[in-house]
């Protein structure tokens, strides 16, 4: 009897332990954003808790078909985190699974959330065709890489910065397309004017207001291609409108603090 009285109090004592555990709160893992189209990058976000008694420490893992991304984690007794994942899915149906394992590997908990991402909206023979002359005439880099930088430091910033992002990125694309059609009318002009050859006759050699020209749309043609170059890459573009606005900013600031006399 009293064997018996022992066992129930241990395992009476020991069931909270067991159950209290690092793990997923019901419905923990969302986007975010509600409505997502193929093509579009989303965060994965996850909740995880620690309810045990001591300190976890491992890695949150995210998978579809294939691993999406792993997050180091660690959690204080009582702790709660959101732990985010950046995510470029294609269209249809997508099991999200969620994997919290201990620092030895092991598999603690396994949540899953099923999204479904809509494809993109077919286009008109017209607009494809201009889309393709588009990504022709005026390719620029993708931010993407940057966005994604700023998401691994900061999920927040990277979701409200997002939509700046992609309006600098529609903006790049249509000074690329300029700069594009500015390049190849200096090319033209440059092409068409005729050239100081040896041997031509006296009357086909360019005049004055020829060379004058030549030399403009040359220094154009270098202008237009430094700057088309600067606007094509993210990873040149971006700092370089950085350093600009943060000048902006000190001159500004430097003016009004400027002492009257």
């Amino acid at each position: 009897m009293r064997f018996w009285a022992v066992f129930i109090l241990v395992l009476a004592t020991s069931l909270p332990a067991a159950a209290l555990a690092a793990g997923f709160a019901k419905g923990s893992i969302f986007l975010s954003k509600p409505s997502v189209i193929e093509g579009e990058t989303v965060l994965i976000h996850a909740v995880v808790a620690n309810d045990a008694a001591s300190a976890f420490s491992g890695e949150l893992v995210l998978a579809d078909d294939k691993k999406i991304g792993a997050v180091p984690l660690t959690l204080s007794a009582g702790e709660a985190q959101a732990v985010s994942v950046s995510w470029k899915p294609q269209s249809g149906a997508h099991t999200v699974i969620a994997e919290l394992k201990n620092k030895d590997g092991e598999t603690v908990e396994k949540e899953s959330a099923t999204f479904y991402i809509k494809p993109k909206p077919a286009a008109s023979a017209a607009n494809a065709a201009s889309a393709g002359q588009a990504s022709q005439s005026a390719a620029v880099g993708s931010s993407q890489p940057i966005q994604n930088k700023i998401a691994s430091f900061s999920p927040g910033t990277a979701e409200a910065a997002a939509p700046v992002f992609q309006v600098m990125d529609s903006v790049r694309e249509k000074a690329a397309d300029f700069l594009d059609n500015q390049i190849a009318k200096a090319k033209s002009e440059i092409e068409k004017r005729p050239g100081l050859v040896e041997g031509v006759q006296t009357e086909n050699l360019p005049s004055t207001f020829d060379w004058l020209w030549t030399i403009v749309y040359t220094i154009l043609l270098y202008v237009w291609t430094i700057l088309r170059f600067i606007v094509g890459y993210a990873g040149i573009f971006y700092p370089v409108l950085a350093v600009a606005f943060f000048y902006l900013l000190w001159k500004i600031i430097s003016r009004f603090r400027r002492p009257r006399y």
